[in-house]
């Protein structure tokens, strides 16, 4: 019985196998997903303050979304008083032996304009754009500051993306090839030569996702999501064993850049690799072009130990024209009237609105020119971010400062800013400082100001 059994089965299986069909692989139809809806293109629609960065979202091809303000500017760098005020900040850098580098990135619609669709390549003229940026680089070197030509870049192509296609950061590749062009320009300068070499090796040590600003923005508008870009993840470390920041008490070299420095792109171990030197990193992410800057400059690693070299890496956008930013920098080169002696000085306590906390007077009245002399302003309080404040002038006028440092960098409640030096203000003579509550000056909150001249190398 067991034996019929089994013949049956036998069968029964021959019968099924062949009238069973025989089934091709599965295929499928792939659309493309996601385009823009209209509202994008209407500027009312970025009423946020993170809408605003991203006005107006401009669909590509092959999934690609570029920013019309930031990506396809033609038109770059800082106005005339923007160009005088980074020479001072390059001056005043030098005296204390340090050369300035600026990393000044091309934009993404310049870098990435094979990406446009026709209707922005009818608005949007590449060509000038180049040449903009080239004069722009130009005008940098013009003024003595080491630029590296990232313009070599545009249209190298390859398979890899400089940029990711939905976000405003550069890949991995695009901070690798970045950091080689910048280690060409930093080679041939003088200041170079002494550094001590060091080799070093970078390795792939994963992938990882990227989540996109501009697909995120893009899903606040239209409510549809984007799926996340991958790219390879770098380590860079020294031959031999060691970190690549193990001699960073004394950096020869450092950098201080914005997200784009972030260890997860690896410009720095790229840099490092290039250069055959130790590079300290001291870039601070969602900082902008100022954060490692006001964080960096009057820190213990730059006071006691100016590098030779400071790389700044910077985006196109990045508003190099507001005078406040080089007001505040350029004194801090010196760090503000630390280890200085001040000509007015005194501490308050905020118990209402505002309050006095410098007075140029007492009987007779200082002949303190506003061009010449510097604020160092600390609350007692270490978080206070935002400050703001009348100065006021022997003959009448006022000026009302307004600072508000970003939540990325850490300024221990401090500002320094220089009094005005513009034509009509320099000659002003200081009066009195009258400090201001803001909602993160509590009542009661001590502060100390202290009014000094400027340090060496600080003048225009």
């Amino acid at each position: 019985m067991g034996r019929q059994l089994r013949r049956w089965a036998l069968a029964a299986a021959a019968l099924l196998g062949a009238a069973a069909p025989v089934r091709a692989e599965p295929t499928y139809v792939v659309e493309r997903c996601c385009d823009l809806c209209s509202r994008a293109a209407s500027r009312d629609a970025y009423t946020t303050r993170f809408l605003r960065s991203f006005a107006t979202l401009v669909q590509g091809r092959d999934g690609w979304l570029f920013r019309s303000d930031d990506d396809l500017r033609t038109r770059f760098g800082p106005d005339a008083q923007g160009y005088a005020a980074l020479k001072r900040l390059r001056g005043a850098l030098k005296a204390r032996g340090t050369e300035l580098v600026m990393v000044y990135q091309p934009p993404r619609g310049l870098m990435h304009a094979d990406k446009l669709p026709a209707a922005a390549r009818r608005h949007y003229d590449a060509g000038a754009a180049r040449a903009a940026y080239a004069g722009t680089l130009e005008r940098f070197r013009a003024i003595g500051i080491t630029v590296p030509d990232l313009g070599q870049l545009l249209g190298e192509g390859g398979a890899e993306d400089f940029f990711y296609r939905g976000d405003h950061h550069w890949t991995p590749a695009g901070a690798r090839r970045t950091a080689q062009v910048t280690a060409e320009a930093i080679r041939r300068m003088p200041a170079f030569a002494g550094i001590p070499k060091k080799a070093f090796t970078t390795e792939r040590v994963g992938i990882w996702s990227k989540r996109g600003t501009l697909h995120k923005a893009a899903a606040q508008l239209c409510g549809h999501g984007y799926p996340d870009q991958y790219a390879p993840r770098f380590v860079t470390s020294a031959e031999g064993g060691g970190d690549l920041f193990a001699d960073a008490g004394a950096p020869q070299v450092t950098l201080v850049g914005t997200s784009n420095s972030d260890s997860a792109y690896n410009f720095a171990g790229f840099l490092a690799e290039a250069l055959g030197v130790e590079i300290l990193n001291e870039s601070v992410a969602g900082g902008g072009h100022e954060g490692a800057l006001l964080r960096y400059l009057p820190g213990t690693a730059f006071q006691r130990s100016p590098p030779k070299i400071l790389v700044w890496e910077l985006e196109p956008y990045h508003n190099l024209s507001k005078s406040m930013f080089y007001r505040q920098v350029i004194p801090l080169v010196q760090d503000g009237c630390a280890g200085r002696r001040p000509v007015l000085s005194r501490s308050a306590t905020l118990k209402g609105e505002s309050a006095e906390v410098l007075f140029n007077g007492g009987g007779a009245v200082q002949t303190l020119r506003s061009r010449d002399h510097v604020l160092d302003v600390r609350f007692g309080d270490a978080g206070v971010r935002e400050f703001k404040a009348t100065v006021w002038y022997t003959n009448g006028s006022k000026e009302t400062l307004s600072i508000e440092h970003s939540d990325y960098a850490e300024t221990g409640g401090r500002f320094v800013v220089e009094l005005r030096d513009d034509p009509g203000w320099g000659e002003r003579v200081f009066l009195s400082l009258d400090v201001l509550r803001t909602a993160d000056v509590k009542p009661g909150a001590t502060v100390s100001a202290q009014l000094c001249a400027r340090g060496p190398g600080t003048g225009a």
